[in-house]
């Protein structure tokens, strides 16, 4: 969800959309505290090295 991974020669480039719409679409985390905007749900593999990536933002 609104996470993109890249390899660059030695290097991960995540990418997350932190737009007004992204930000408006986000979903309520687990706890409700929190809303999600971004996760790659669960581990991932870029190359050798696996990732996991929740990213929140307030509630308003």
């Amino acid at each position: 969800m609104n996470v993109r991974g890249e390899l660059k020669g030695e290097q991960l480039i995540l990418t997350i959309d932190l737009s007004a719409k992204a930000q408006k679409q986000a979903r309520p985390s687990s706890t409700g505290k929190t809303k999600l905007i971004a996760t790659t749900n669960g581990f991932i593999n870029y190359g050798h090295v696996k990732v996991s990536l929740n990213a929140t933002i307030p509630l308003k």
